[in-house]
């Protein structure tokens, strides 16, 4: 009955989707040749009648509902936000537009108004938008009042399952009603009992009238045997069984599922996939570095010039750096030390109290204006504006075996400023807590969070006591 339910609902908004572009093509071009004519805010179009628009909206129709059950828009996602229901409608219709276009392109004897196809990308969203949030709304508002509750029944009580029951409990407009946690080692609020007492509640649910619609099983890897088990007992009950494994005893770093061959393959420590946000991300990082190098371009050359007359050599240091996954890379900065400092030494950990800087370098360290040129490695792809700052190979051979979880930090695209720099976790300064700050903003990034990390880099990254 569930299934059919979601079915309908998706079926419906299929329907009214195709209702939705007709509108919206039809819309558009009245708005074009009509009323924009009417009020004169452009000069006249070529008139081109309706029955020639009209001529291709089978096509239009077609290809537009193709490519929007083609991107996923019609799968049911009881917990789906409002955020991803706009993102998504709003991603099929870009899609769609590009396809439409494409294909009309080859009808050579009618001009298309490009105006009219943006007010058709424009309205038709709108549109479908607005007809989720009303049909949303009024579905949320009925959950909340009791109906079209869909029971729930957790195994297992640890992280996961707790997590699950708690955004069950505090999200009452996904339309789910907590009935219990079962667990083998736990006592306490709402736990019902073991593991084996599964079918049993499912079977006495069923006979009160009030049946278990599903069962989430939150058990860790570790029970592998009893969720072998409760998946064969649970075959002979109508109830659904999804797994959501207890890998909280991972460090879970882009964690997703993939498919390979129809064998589904959980992500536990990767790579970010490349996405939109990602390519927001490398957006935000060409436009603001091109920008910010020319607005003190006059400083950078007054630093080149310091920097020459200070001591001989090349104005740029450049220091062999680890980036993502390993990938090296040449690190640009202003040159702090003499050419030959390190002649004697070899690579050296920075500390407080060293003389190797020249006088102009030790006030380019302080301010960390030597670390400007980076904004071309980020140009270039090497690094990002916000990200874990890249370290030599030297020293990360040191850390690796050293500091636990030390390598992770290379799941990400090494950057200018971080987390853990706007918490002063640069310098002399506890490696741990600086790996702890880097996981911390591999786990939880967003775009948000990085104009976050560059707001705060204003204030604390650049003048730090631990910049030396």
């Amino acid at each position: 009955m569930l299934q059919e339910q979601s079915r309908l609902f998706q079926r419906l908004l299929f329907f009214s989707d195709g209702l939705l572009v007709v509108a919206g093509w039809i819309s558009a071009y009245h708005i074009r040749f009509e009323l924009l004519r009417r009020i004169e805010v452009l000069p006249p179009p070529e008139w081109v009648p309706l029955s020639r628009y009209l001529e291709f909206l089978p096509w239009v129709l077609l290809l537009s509902m193709f490519v929007f059950w083609a991107s996923g828009l019609y799968v049911p996602d009881r917990a789906q936000r409002w955020t991803r229901l706009v993102t998504g409608v709003v991603k099929a219709i870009l899609i769609g537009m590009v396809v439409t276009a494409a294909a009309l392109s080859f009808y050579r004897a009618l001009y298309f108004s490009r105006l009219h196809m943006a007010l058709f990308g424009l309205i038709t969203p709108a549109l479908m938008v607005t007809l989720r949030l009303v049909l949303y709304a009024a579905l949320r508002s009925a959950r909340r009042r009791g109906r079209y509750l869909r029971r729930v029944l957790v195994v297992g009580a640890g992280d996961v399952g707790r997590r699950l029951g708690t955004a069950i409990t505090e999200y009452p407009w996904m339309g789910f009603e907590l009935v219990g946690y079962l667990d083998d080692f736990k006592t306490g609020d709402r736990i019902l009992g073991g593991t084996a007492d599964a079918t049993s509640i499912i079977d006495a649910r069923e006979s009160s009238g009030q049946p278990i619609h599903y069962v989430y099983i939150a058990l860790p890897l570790r029970a592998a045997d009893r969720i072998e088990t409760l998946l064969g007992e649970l075959s002979s009950r109508l109830c659904h069984v999804c797994l959501v494994p207890d890998l909280f005893q991972y460090d879970i770093l882009n964690g997703r599922v993939s498919e390979l061959d129809g064998l589904p393959v959980i992500h536990l420590m990767d790579e970010a996939p490349l996405d939109v946000r990602r390519a927001l991300k490398r957006a935000i990082d060409i436009g603001f570095s091109a920008l910010f190098l020319l607005v003190i371009s006059p400083l950078l050359l007054a630093i080149a010039v310091a920097v020459k007359l200070s001591s001989p050599g090349p104005v740029f240091y450049r220091q062999e750096r680890m980036g993502l996954n390993g990938k090296r890379f040449q690190m640009l900065k202003f040159r702090s030390m003499p050419v030959d400092a390190e002649a004697a030494t070899g690579a050296v950990w920075a500390k407080p109290g060293e003389n190797r800087a020249t006088r102009v370098g030790a006030f380019l360290r302080r301010t960390s204006l030597d670390e400007l040129p980076q904004f071309l490695n980020v140009l270039r792809g090497d690094m990002s504006v916000v990200g874990p700052r890249p370290e030599r190979p030297v020293f990360i051979e040191q850390f690796r075996d050293q500091v636990p979880r030390y390598m992770l930090r290379h799941k990400m695209k090494a950057g200018i400023t971080g987390w853990a720099q706007v918490n002063g976790w640069r310098g002399d300064t506890s490696i741990e807590k600086r790996i702890e700050a880097d996981l911390y903003y591999i786990s939880n990034w967003s775009l948000r969070l990085d104009l976050k990390i560059m707001f705060l880099t204003v204030f604390r990254g650049f003048v730090n006591e631990n910049a030396y």
